[in-house]
């Protein structure tokens, strides 16, 4: 397993039955990274697989661009128990959605993905 393109590397992985989660570092801000996935088996075929994730910070709604789409989010957001609904609001990773988050958000406004 490898990144095969964008800025970072996979520090760990851990696969249970089909789920595959990969921890990675140095994670650049605004950027595609493409996981290369060697020898994945369906039970009948093995083949590479690549799976691609974007990185963007502030961008709540997962849209590639950051803007009042998600300042909104997150402001609504702010005070709410974190849960899989949510996690993306809370931007500093400090297990609570408040106004440091929003913070950052208005920050990053009008940045998006290439």
């Amino acid at each position: 397993m490898r990144v095969s393109s964008g800025i970072g590397s996979v520090s760990q992985f851990l696969v249970a039955n089909n789920e595959v989660v990969v921890n990675l570092t140095g994670v650049t801000d605004a950027q595609t990274i493409t996981i290369k996935l060697s020898q994945v088996s369906d039970g009948t075929n093995t083949a590479d697989v690549s799976v691609s994730a974007r990185f963007l910070l502030g961008d709540t709604t997962g849209n590639g661009s950051v803007n009042a789409s998600d300042i909104s989010q997150t402001k609504a957001r702010s005070g709410q128990a974190l849960d899989f609904s949510n996690f993306r609001s809370d931007i500093n990773l400090n297990g609570a959605i408040n106004s440091s988050d929003i913070t950052v958000v208005k920050s990053q406004s009008g940045n998006a993905l290439p």
